[in-house]
């Protein structure tokens, strides 16, 4: 009999370990906000933020059948939004890539202008690699169906698009401004 009950009990996941899951997968969700400037995403955002403050909410002082209904409700959104957050994510990837091989070009083309210089040149082509493999290696999860990856990963395709872009110093296209993460010298 306490066999059999601790089988039963093996196979199901506790509301703590339900909990920290969530908890973990909306934290993704919000660090993706600093990377990938979401411009469609407002709805999906409150609808989060709302359904996130409902669960706390019930968490702290509701009922056991309030806290599963809201940690329930909030499983099944998370995978929807996270969805739509990665087709956002690739497409705005995707065109830095575009973006950057046009500026680049231009600027190559038109060297009288303000050469680049052999060092500046390397780095920049470097970021630009490391952008282009982020957006392969992400494009694979996203195949996958695996979206908290390719968020994470069209995160860094953009970041480092923009770092190429900053390494010719070329400004980053309308709605990016602010989005790259630059290290602070000390």
């Amino acid at each position: 009999m306490f066999v059999f009950q601790g089988l039963l009990d093996a196979g199901s996941v506790s509301f703590r370990e339900k909990k920290k899951s969530i908890e973990r997968k909306i934290k993704i969700l919000e660090e993706s906000k600093k990377a990938i400037p979401f411009r469609k995403q407002d709805e999906n955002w409150s609808k989060l933020q709302n359904l996130k403050e409902r669960f706390q909410n019930f968490a702290r002082s509701g009922s056991s059948q309030e806290r599963e209904e809201s940690l329930l409700l909030l499983e099944r959104a998370v995978p929807q939004i996270t969805s739509e957050f990665a087709a956002e994510g690739k497409l705005s990837a995707k065109n830095l890539i575009v973006r950057y091989s046009e500026a680049y070009l231009q600027k190559k083309n038109h060297s009288d202008e303000t050469p680049i210089s052999a060092k500046d040149e390397e780095k920049s082509s470097n970021y630009f690699r490391m952008a282009k493999e982020e957006f392969n290696q992400a494009e694979k999860f996203d195949r996958d169906r695996n979206d908290f990856y390719a968020l994470v990963l069209y995160g860094r395709s953009i970041q480092y698009s923009l770092k190429a872009l900053d390494s010719l110093d070329l400004d980053p296209p309308k709605g990016y401004e602010g989005i790259l993460k630059k290290k602070i010298k000390s």
